[in-house]
């Protein structure tokens, strides 16, 4: 989100006492920051991290983000080499542009360079007492909770879940292309999004927590989640937590009623929603996660309200990040016919070899898809930043020193985009991984140098459902090449119009493709 819009926030009332305010704290600010530099530790021999230039008085570089800030990040990276260090507000954040030197400072430094910085909302309320994995800061209750997540998103364990996530896509697959047929009789069109959204909902609802997914975007449960997805999303935002970037700000915490509306929000809508689904998931008669957590939450000593929090999040981050994807590949497959040619052909052989369509854990059967999957990942990615890292003591990486309490953030811009790891990073180019048919599970948590793309973060706070998401993403585009091409929407004058590729809706969190329309062409040569 860029400075302007962040200032639109604002009203003119409280820009007028925020001047005030700015110019109240000056001194004391600028004092106080000469004390703590003459207080801190002397690094003779060390270098400083380069810094962008142009940096503003207290807010420090957030102007210069511009319309798309991991864009400026990769630009800033070029300029300034694989790590530089920017201010935001009063925080010091630091940026790692070389895979290597995020593998070497995540990894190898992982017990100094795995902690999270304070969120009012995700570590004060949601998260609250060290709940949950993704705000909670690196120590014993993240481990244990961490461990758990790992436990139920092992690939044992999804695995076992292929059938239940073969049924929810092919629901959701059903439904997009009746919904498409019947758009394209009255010459309109359908964009692919509202239906990856909701089938990706639908796999979390049935894995999770063991009930029916949504039947539709009209499903009084679909509606209550998105709708508690993107109150979620704004108050972890950074115009949703201003005070935690400037603090002079924390005034309008309380002319707005900002943490009040936090803890309502957490307590009348988050945490009863979540606490009913697990209450269903342990009524049903369908294996699910959360009867896994059961069986192994004493030992790790995770409560009620751990198991609720971690559910959300499993829910939160099960959704955008992999319906997004679906909607780049769909958008991107429809300038790339060859591709979908190419991966119905092999469909079509399995089907013809074993009468029915594949699964994941056959995907050497199918190596165009799993290369597709790949560089979808790999080329437009649904997320570049990630929750951040935090510095827990002083991290010396060479010839640097990286202080305590810093943040860390690795870009999946650059690194997916950089030239040295791939050729021509620009082009959508699946023959990259043509002869790689492993999971990116097992290539992400392996070595550096058999790391096949950036995009799931690094070290201990990698995500942790890598193989839950690849699976999903398997299904969906087993199920619809099988039965559908793709073609680009034609206009009323008869102009074919393709999805725009070189633009994005950044919702700071998540990438998602611009809304854009196809046309679902009915394969008349299917095996099934």
């Amino acid at each position: 989100m860029d400075y302007q819009t962040i200032i639109k926030k604002i009203d003119r009332k409280s820009i007028t006492i925020l001047s005030s305010a700015v110019m109240a704290v000056v001194v004391t600010w600028m004092i106080k920051r000469a004390i703590k530099k003459s207080k801190e530790p002397k690094t003779a021999g060390l270098k400083d991290i380069p810094t962008p230039k142009g940096e503003y008085f207290y807010i420090g570089h957030l102007p210069l983000f511009g319309k798309y800030p991991s864009f400026k990040v990769t630009e800033w990276h070029r300029e300034l080499g694989p790590l530089f260090r920017i201010k935001m507000g009063v925080q010091d954040w630091v940026f790692i542009g070389d895979p290597e030197m995020a593998h070497e400072l995540f990894m190898s430094k992982g017990s100094v360079t795995s902690g999270r910085p304070f969120f009012t909302y995700g570590t004060g309320y949601h998260g609250e007492g060290e709940r949950g994995i993704v705000f909670t800061d690196y120590g014993k209750p993240w481990k244990n909770t961490r461990t758990a997540a790992l436990d139920v998103l092992s690939p044992n364990t999804v695995d076992i879940l292929q059938e239940t996530i073969a049924r929810e896509t092919g629901n959701g697959v059903e439904l997009m292309i009746k919904d498409a047929f019947e758009a394209q009789e009255k010459n309109e069109s359908i964009n692919p999004l509202a239906y990856t959204r909701l089938t990706a909902m639908s796999i979390i609802l049935a894995t999770v927590f063991g009930i029916d997914g949504a039947k539709s975007v009209e499903d009084p449960l679909y509606k209550r989640i998105i709708s508690g997805m993107e109150e979620n999303a704004h108050y972890i935002s950074l115009v949703g937590d201003l005070s935690a970037y400037f603090p002079v700000l924390s005034f309008l915490d309380v002319l707005f009623r900002k943490e009040r509306k936090m803890k309502n929000f957490v307590e009348n809508s988050s945490r009863p929603l979540y606490r009913h689904l697990v209450q269903l998931a342990r009524l049903s008669d369908r294996p699910s996660l959360v009867k896994n957590l059961d069986e192994i939450k004493d030992s790790l000593k995770i409560d009620e309200q751990n198991i609720v929090a971690l559910t959300n999040e499993l829910m939160i981050g099960g959704i955008d990040t992999v319906s997004n994807s679906m909607a780049w590949a769909f958008a991107i497959l429809c300038h790339h016919p060859d591709w979908q040619k190419k991966m119905s052909d092999e469909i079509d052989s399995f089907v013809h070899k074993h009468g029915r369509l594949p699964m994941f854990t056959e995907r050497k059967e199918i190596p165009s898809l799993i290369a597709v999957i790949k560089e979808t990942l790999r080329y437009r990615p649904s997320i570049y930043f990630g929750v951040p890292h935090k510095a827990t003591k002083d991290v010396v990486y060479k010839d640097y020193v990286i202080p305590k309490g810093t943040i860390l953030i690795s870009n999946a811009h650059t690194t997916n985009n950089d030239p040295r790891l791939f050729s021509e990073p620009e082009k959508f180019k699946p023959e990259r991984y043509l002869d790689d048919p492993k999971s990116l599970y097992a290539s992400s948590n392996g070595s550096i140098q058999n790391r096949e793309l950036f995009t799931f973060g690094w070290g201990r706070r990698i995500c942790p459902g890598i193989y839950m998401a690849e699976s999903e993403m398997f299904n969906w585009m087993a199920q619809f090449f099988q039965r559908c091409t793709i073609e680009p929407f034609i206009s009323s004058t008869g102009e074919k119009i393709y999805p725009n590729l070189d633009d994005c809706v950044d919702k700071a969190s998540t990438i998602a493709p611009l809304p854009y329309k196809v046309r679902l062409i009915k394969r008349h040569d299917t095996q099934l």
